[in-house]
């Protein structure tokens, strides 16, 4: 029988979110302003339709619903505005701090839009809900690998010459047909040199293998998904040796088809293996999903108990890239602060 997950304990745990991309937290709502104020005929009506139409039928329909949700946002003030929405709702979860990837590469390169506009609105809505909130943000742009690695160059250039002290590392996402030909490790080594951390999605759908590069090639601190890794013995161990932690979406995993199921996600596997894992909604809307869904599903899937919850969380806080200071707080705070 399912144990009762515990929310408002879950919700009261001072956590980061490590995995959630900017242009994919767009809630209905939000979609449905956007398209007025930008003359924009939405896919339905009204919020319960567009929830209905976020549902989608294998990648293709998913990348159709995300990049029409990315053709809504044309200036400074639409990303300022899914900027401090979602910290706002992330708030309302218990959330203390959230690094956002921001699809750096599609706007610069694809989009050949603003960036320091584009910045300089995620920033404005980020400071407006911490003001409002005390929540926490940092960014995470990411570059694009079927772009190719001048391209990847090409919005490097860019991002490390509009730096803005929210903008903390450098990230790859997108597929990974192309790594072992095309020179990519050298956006990283300049990522390391302008004093940023690197991360990397990898072994979403992918291979083991794709985990190991990433670590090895561009010296990747955080693996976005890494489930792949459960292949291979010796990448488990690489991840556990070197502390390496995974940012984990069980939703996400499954609605995209990286796992045939909930039952079978090898998130239980992960943790057994000690690997260190972070939980993330990637793209909530798309995925019917947020944070403290995303705890309840490793509640469920691991059998977890009020300490391994906690346990999930400190990862978070610890494992993030704020100031340490912030992050001895927070955790203090989790400590001993759970009946609140």
């Amino acid at each position: 029988m399912t144990r009762p997950f515990p929310r408002a304990a879950a919700r009261a745990l001072p956590k980061a979110e490590l995995h959630v991309h900017l242009e994919g937290s767009v809630d209905p709502t939000t979609m449905l302003s956007l398209a007025e104020r930008h003359g924009v005929s939405p896919p339905a009506p009204d919020e319960a339709g567009l929830r209905g139409w976020l549902h989608f039928d294998g990648f293709p329909d998913f990348l159709e619903r995300y990049f029409w949700i990315c053709g809504l946002l044309r200036d400074r003030d639409d990303f300022a505005l899914i900027a401090d929405t979602y910290l706002r709702s992330a708030h309302a979860q218990g959330v203390v701090h959230v690094e956002f990837h921001v699809s750096s590469s599609y706007h610069i390169v694809e989009r050949e839009a603003d960036w320091s506009e584009i910045l300089g609105g995620i920033v404005e809505g980020c400071d407006r809900a911490e003001a409002e909130t005390g929540i926490s943000s940092l960014l995470i742009p990411d570059l694009s690998p079927h772009l190719g690695a001048a391209a990847a160059h090409r919005a490097l250039d860019v991002v490390l010459a509009e730096r803005d002290p929210r903008v903390i590392a450098v990230g790859m996402g997108g597929p990974s047909d192309n790594w072992p030909e095309e020179d990519f490790a050298s956006a990283f080594v300049r990522v390391r040199d302008a004093g940023l951390h690197t991360v990397s999605h990898a072994g979403e759908h992918g291979p083991a293998w794709e985990v190991r590069h990433a670590v090895e090639e561009f010296g990747a601190e955080r693996i976005q998904h890494g489930i792949g890794a459960m292949d291979d013995p010796a990448v488990v161990a690489l991840l556990v040796e070197r502390g390496i932690a995974c940012d984990v979406c069980p939703a996400s995993n499954v609605a995209l088809a990286a796992v045939p199921s909930i039952d079978v996600h090898p998130l239980p596997a992960m943790l057994d293996a000690g690997i260190t894992v972070t939980l993330g909604s990637d793209d909530p809307p798309l995925f019917a999903t947020d944070l403290l869904a995303e705890y309840e599903h490793a509640w469920n899937l691991c059998g977890l108990d009020e300490a391994g919850l906690r346990a999930l969380a400190e990862n978070s806080l610890v494992e993030s890239f704020a100031d340490r200071a912030r992050i001895d707080g927070w955790r203090a705070a989790g400590s001993g602060g759970n009946e609140s």
